[in-house]
């Protein structure tokens, strides 16, 4: 936060001057844009957004594949061989006679059809999900941190706009001051060096200007390009101060990602179950060949073998206690993280709290400085033209209703980042 305020100072003592545009009060902006309008066209204008159309196709992939476990499987073989012996009887039988044949020939087609995997199928059907999911969750998270950097910039912009209404009072002010010394003098009652001392003040300021208007091009630029759209000519609505945020209502793209990770924790497990469990297959081959299934003819013939199989892999059983383990010691390392990232929000959160009440004090106090300033600097002027006081007096009193005032805006700026970066700490949107 402290170096956000640094970078915020620096940007308001760059920002001391106006634009052309601005000098003469012209308002040439005719569409309102709102800081919420620019988060969600920044969103769908940062690149990493197509990722999640991406993981979407392939998590539909995934499951069309996992789903083809249960598709009957086909498969078509064919042999023809040669063998230098074949069975032969030791004895003769009477009216019988055994010819095997040495040449040999099958073609046959076998199909197999899932009747009961143990909930493999079903289980990798989750981990698909759940895997996507988690994906989708780290795409999110990446996608949040790009507010911040909208914020800082659509501040920025808002935090010129107030110098150069500033600015444009102050030149107001001097230019006011500058032809009644002018006329003082034509009167014999100032001196030539007075005047140059006002005139002086306004080359500054408008020296000044020229500087802040490279500096908002260069952020409405910038603004541009995160947004996806031509910020320039367009009026940035200053967002509402009296903004309630709850500091203890955490809704972060990172607890959904966490809780994603916890569900694809519990799939593991159940993968774990179902790789112990035994597979059943309803199987069938036909064919054609010589012999077909009775060895003893010497003939082509039609043949085929209906059944259940059955497959039991016992290995993962010699594992499964450390592979459990493993499991609940990932599930307590993702809880520990999340219970961590809460414990460090809350203190962010509290901090930026904090800021905001502090914010709001400063700026109670702010009109009732600008307000004494202000007569102060009236009664500068008027004792200047009875000579009472000398024209650096009365600068001097210019510049410190000037600096009250651009304290003002700073500090509205202040509090305005401190409640979007509570509310972006929180989630609140």
């Amino acid at each position: 936060m402290m170096i956000r305020f640094a970078v915020l100072g620096a940007v308001m003592l760059t920002a001391t001057g106006v634009s052309a545009q601005y000098r003469d009060g012209a308002d040439t902006a005719s569409v309102h844009v709102t800081l919420d309008a620019c988060l969600d066209m920044a969103r769908e204008n940062y690149p990493q957004i197509r990722q999640l159309g991406l993981i979407e196709a392939s998590e539909k992939y995934d499951l069309s594949i996992a789903s083809s476990t249960w598709i009957p499987q086909l498969s078509v073989s064919g042999k023809a061989n040669w063998q230098s012996d074949v069975v032969e009887m030791p004895f003769e039988i009477p009216g019988f006679e055994l010819d095997m044949p040495h040449d040999q020939y099958s073609l046959t087609a076998n199909l197999t059809q899932h009747i009961w995997d143990g909930g493999a199928s079903s289980s990798q059907r989750a981990a698909v999900k759940a895997d996507a999911e988690v994906r989708r969750g780290q795409t999110e998270v990446s996608l949040y941190s790009v507010r911040s950097r909208v914020q800082n910039v659509y501040l920025g912009i808002l935090l010129l706009d107030e110098q150069i209404s500033q600015n444009r009072l102050l030149m107001e002010s001097l230019r006011r001051n500058a032809d009644e010394v002018q006329a003082m003098m034509d009167n014999g009652m100032a001196y030539r060096s007075d005047l140059d001392m006002v005139n002086v003040n306004i080359l500054d300021c408008s020296q000044q200007t020229d500087a802040l208007c490279a500096d908002r091009l260069a952020y409405v630029r910038m603004l541009s390009l995160l947004t996806g759209q031509d910020m320039s000519g367009k009026e940035l609505v200053v967002p509402s101060d009296a903004v309630m945020v709850d500091a203890g209502a955490v809704s972060r793209p990172e607890l959904a990602l966490y809780a994603a990770r916890l569900r694809q924790n519990e799939v593991r497990m159940k993968q774990l179950n179902a790789s112990i469990s035994p597979q059943f297959d309803l199987t069938l081959q036909g064919g054609f060949g010589r012999p077909g299934l009775n060895m003893l003819e010497n003939e082509f013939a039609p043949m085929f073998i209906a059944g259940i199989r059955m497959q039991w892999n016992l290995a993962p059983l010699y594992t499964r206690k450390n592979d459990r383990r493993k499991i609940e010691i990932q599930k307590r390392d993702i809880e520990l993280e999340e219970e961590t990232f809460l414990f460090n929000t809350g203190l962010d959160a509290t901090q930026q709290q904090t800021e905001v009440d502090k914010a709001r004090m400063m700026l109670e106090k702010d009109d009732e400085i600008i307000e004494l300033r202000a007569s102060i600097r009236r009664a500068g002027e008027e004792q200047y033209r009875s000579g009472t006081i000398k024209m650096t007096d009365l600068m001097d009193m210019i510049d410190d209703e000037h600096d009250a005032r651009l304290a003002r805006s700073v500090h509205h700026i202040q509090l305005l980042m401190a409640i979007y970066d509570l509310k972006n700490t929180v989630g609140q949107k």
